[in-house]
């Protein structure tokens, strides 16, 4: 696990991608449970806890179908014989567990910052622009190519989960 976990890291260093990661249920089960462990701590004491594991098991969802299907897509529309759906557990490993990592420590400076402090504000900016970089890194290597398709992946799959959420809001509050 140490080693999954230097991978990650690597990862968040831009010198490994997905292909780096093991390609095992396990790994995907992993870090799928630390998402929901992460959904547990709470930034703001006025969200219930339940809320968090809620949108925390929507993104995992969302992300799961997106690469799925982004994959099978470009597995559909590719000229040579390249098997992308054999890169699904890594790629959905990847994007995960790099959220786990980032939202866990979102969540630490959250818990260090006054949730009032504008620094705060700043820091959660820097931190999802750069999240957004590294996912567009892990698409980049998934899909085999360029780092500005790669980033609009990442804004593309940002952007759904964003819709899944909001639409799962309209729908609890009406």
């Amino acid at each position: 696990m140490l080693l999954n976990l230097k991978i990650f890291l690597d990862i968040l260093k831009f010198t490994k991608g997905p292909q780096d990661l093991p390609s095992r249920p396990t790994l995907l089960n992993i870090v799928i449970i630390a998402n929901i462990v992460v959904g547990l701590i709470t930034i703001d004491p006025k969200i219930d806890y339940l809320v968090n594991v809620f949108f925390a098991v929507i993104y995992v969802i969302v992300t799961v179908f997106f690469i799925q299907i982004g994959l099978k897509l470009k597995e559909n529309n590719s000229l040579n014989s390249v098997k992308y759906k054999s890169r699904y557990l890594q790629v959905c490993s990847g994007i995960l567990g790099i959220h786990a990592l980032i939202a866990f420590l979102t969540s630490v400076i959250a818990l260090v910052i006054d949730p009032a402090e504008m620094l705060l504000m700043i820091i959660f900016l820097i931190l999802s622009l750069y999240a957004s970089f590294v996912n567009g890194h892990i698409f980049k290597n998934a899909f085999d190519t360029t780092m500005i398709f790669g980033l609009g992946i990442s804004l593309l799959h940002s952007i759904t989960v964003v819709f899944v959420m909001v639409v799962f809001i309209q729908i609890l509050f009406i």
